[in-house]
Order: structure tokens, then sequence, then C-alpha cells
């Protein structure tokens, strides 16, 4: 059921005319994927290139590092649910590098956002990066002050989690982010048991 609800979702996306200003690809065409009946939903930023070439969310260099750390929370891609907050790539320099969206962006796509979460009625959102934890909270609060700490929202517990891409630019979080993700997997065994 939440499959063929979730496919009828993504081909409205790809139909999206955001009027949003900036350069944008693909929007649509990073179709989320993993289990959509566990509980748990990963939530990144945006598409990269990778991801509009393949058309599923993280499978560029961060994808790598995701996979590294949700290994380490004894989890892997199938037993999560991937998504992200906007549902394009933005983009600059012509298209030859991502870009963090900006607001207008983040609201336009909120409305994909609120009906993929209420179709997937998650129990946990892992919220990876500022962009994702903005969705859910305080929009002055920033990962660092955060990471790693169960919110409460509207009754959906909330974890806020350094992007997996943020080690690639900050070699020296890798160590707090992977105390995280198994600081992540041991409060999912109490959670889920």
């Amino acid at each position: 059921m939440k499959k063929a609800l979730l496919h009828h979702l993504y081909q409205q996306v790809r139909r999206c005319n955001c009027q949003c200003p900036g350069e944008r690809q693909g929007a649509g065409t990073v179709v989320d994927t993993g289990n959509p009946e566990t509980g748990i939903v990963l939530l990144g930023e945006a598409p990269g290139g990778e991801e509009i070439k393949l058309g599923e969310p993280f499978v560029g260099r961060a994808g790598v590092n995701l996979e590294g750390y949700l290994r380490l929370a004894g989890l892997q891609r199938g037993d999560v649910f991937i998504i992200n907050s906007v549902k394009c790539r933005p983009v600059k320099n012509g298209g030859r590098a991502n870009r963090r969206p900006v607001s207008c962006e983040i609201r336009s796509c909120a409305r994909w956002l609120d009906e993929e979460l209420a179709i997937l009625s998650p129990r946990v959102i892992i919220a990876l990066g500022d962009v994702a934890l903005k969705r859910f909270g305080d929009p002055v609060r920033r990962i660092g002050e955060c990471h790693g700490e169960p919110l409460l929202v509207d009754g959906v517990t909330v974890i806020p989690m350094y992007h997996p891409a943020a080690v690639i630019y900050r070699r020296q979080l890798a160590e707090v982010i992977a105390a995280d993700f198994i600081n992540l997997g041991q409060w999912l065994k109490r959670s889920f048991s």
C-alpha cells in the first residue's frame, strides 16, 4: 500500500514546476529508497549529481560514508527509508556544482515532504544535516549544538545527525559522527525491541 502511494507521489513530484529563483536539475528523478515499512526514515538535504544520474538518494561520496555509518549502527539501507528534504538538485556554475537549497526551495518542497512523511508515518526520523534539522525544529538551532540528541516533534522522535558529507569537508568530525551512529544503533535497539 505504501509503495503504491509513494509511486503516485513521485509521479506528481516529477511534474513539479517550482518557480524559485536559482538553477535546479532533475525534479523528482531521484526516487527515495529503502524499506517504507521499517518506521525509520533518514532525511537528507537534496540530491547531488550522482543521485540525479542514478535516480537514488545517497549514491555519491556521501552515500559511501552513509553506508559505513549505518553499519556502525547495525543497519543496512534496507533497514531504513531514505528521503530528501528537497526533491531536485540545487546547482551553481551552470550545473557543475551542488549548492545548499535556499529557503524558497525548502518551502516549495515541504508539501512533497509532508505528504511523503504522512505516507511513511515513521516512528523515528534521522535528520542528516542542518537543512533536515530545520524542517523539524528551531530555525536557528544547528547540528553542532544537538547532534545525536533525540528530540520529540509532534509525537515523532527526530534525531539530528551530521550529514555524511560533512566528514568530506571537515575530517575532524569523523570520530564524532562515528560515535553518534554507534549511539544511534544502541538507541534504536532499546527503542525498537
